[in-house]
């Protein structure tokens, strides 16, 4: 009698332990207004979450409406606060967990976030680069495609989300943003786990867009149709027009999995950039970061626009290519990215973490008011800059043999040169900051500088 309420208790615990068998996993539609939490049971039940707001706010509870397996739970937050939960399902008690929301669109507020792509089936490697990324601290991430190595095999699913919030615990805190890669080749599975942004036409989960205060960003999804009837190009055009127009932002940054601009094995995906890459252009887009090729490459600015191949979070690295002219920075190896918006200079600052988590390379992002008048600059006083930014020798070219003045942002006359081409090399004394290269009559005229940042 006695061994066999002994091996009822063992099931009970064994149930007890396996009650919640994936999650919870933090996603949002809208970041500043509400969280959801997922997850699976192994029964079906009704699961509740309770949360707050940090660090003594009221408890406030959201439950199922009926029974089920397969949970998302919407929990109601305030705009830039720091929360937690505690999960109540099917037995378990589990939490509690802590989690950053948006600032609402337009405050100026700072925030930092991560950003990589590419694990695949590196499951060890993927597990260094999350150990590292939760050394930053991140209020959300970014993935740039391919979680997985085949998206309809539901185990692997199973172990990409255990080794984020089993294996760590960064999910059950840090919200991801995803685009969609070949590998996952949009799966019904990975749709079915979270609750992602669907603010598009077609309601779909597909490609979207979400603020983050003073940034807003987009998702491409270059698994699906992007030409210029599609479902998706009428979003971007209509999501991109409405943003670069809105001084709430002082950043449009997007994501996509391959890459408009790539050195590696798979290069640029010529298709895509044939439809979409005149919109990033035409509306101003700052930053896209991409995947597809597992390796680090900062791109130069090709028509204003900034883009990073961040693919190095565990598929096996692949190596550049072919370095072309627009190059800027490139590493071979796994890598995540670090990115902090300062409110006070609007700035987005995104540093490289190799695999040692040391930082080997860097860009820094300044906003141009919204307000500044923008018209055609005349061909024979627009001025073109690379790399930017640079650490050691920054190449301006001009269409004509004017003479080219670079000042810092005090106005002090730092240098000078002769066009067409100008190669500056800093001398010794001169620190690393915002720069602006013109001619002699350009001045008068903001948008006819170039804008260069110096990284010593």
């Amino acid at each position: 009698m006695k061994t066999g309420m002994l091996f009822v208790l063992v099931l009970s615990i064994v149930g007890l332990e396996a009650s919640v068998n994936r999650g919870p996993i933090l996603s949002s539609e809208r970041p500043s207004e509400a969280m959801f939490v997922n997850f699976t049971t192994e029964n079906s039940c009704i699961a509740e979450a309770r949360f707050r707001e940090l660090p003594s706010g009221t408890w406030l509870s959201v439950s199922d409406e009926i029974a089920t397996t397969s949970h998302h739970l919407s929990m109601s937050i305030h705009p830039g606060r720091e929360h937690e939960y505690i999960l109540l399902a099917d037995g378990d008690s589990l939490g509690p967990y802590s989690f950053w929301t948006a600032p609402r669109t337009g405050a100026r507020q700072d925030f930092h976030f991560c950003a990589y792509g590419d694990t695949r089936t590196g499951i060890i490697a993927h597990w260094v680069i999350v150990d590292h990324v939760m050394t930053c601290d991140p209020m959300f991430m970014i993935h740039s495609g391919d979680m997985i190595e085949d998206g309809h095999d539901h185990g692997q699913w199973d172990d990409y989300f255990a080794e984020l919030c089993e294996w760590h615990d960064i999910a059950q805190s840090v919200p991801y943003f995803y685009a969609m890669g070949n590998h996952d080749d949009e799966s019904p599975y990975f749709y079915d786990a979270l609750r992602l942004p669907r603010n598009n036409p077609d309601s779909v989960e597909a490609y979207s867009s979400f603020d983050w205060g003073r940034i807003h960003f987009f998702s491409m999804n270059s698994e699906v149709a992007y030409d210029s009837t599609s479902p998706q190009y009428v979003f971007l055009e209509s999501d991109l027009a409405s943003a670069t127009a809105d001084p709430n932002y002082d950043f449009v940054v997007g994501t996509v999995h391959r890459p408009f601009y790539s050195s590696g094995y798979h290069g640029r995906e010529e298709a895509m950039a044939d439809f979409l890459e005149p919109l990033l252009i035409e509306y101003g887009v700052d930053l896209v970061f991409q995947g597809h090729d597992h390796m680090y490459e900062r791109v130069a600015p090709q028509d204003g626009v900034n883009y990073i191949v961040t693919g190095g979070g565990g598929a096996p690295p692949s190596p550049v290519v072919l370095w072309h002219d627009y190059t800027a920075f490139g590493y071979n190896l796994y890598h995540h990215l670090d990115c902090h918006y300062d409110s006070d200079e609007a700035k987005l600052s995104i540093y490289m973490h190799n695999y040692s988590n040391i930082i080997v390379d860097s860009l820094i992002l300044h906003s141009t008011a919204v307000d500044v008048a923008e018209r055609a600059i005349p061909k024979d006083v627009s001025i073109s800059a690379r790399p930017n930014p640079f650490n050691s020798c920054c190449v301006f070219e001009s269409p004509s043999s004017r003479e080219i003045f670079i000042h810092d942002i005090s106005g002090r006359l730092v240098a000078k040169g002769t066009g067409p081409v100008f190669r500056w090399k800093p001398k010794e004394n001169v620190s690393s900051g915002l720069y602006f290269a013109g001619s002699d009559d350009s001045y008068n005229d903001f948008s006819k500088t170039a804008r260069v940042v110096y990284l010593k």
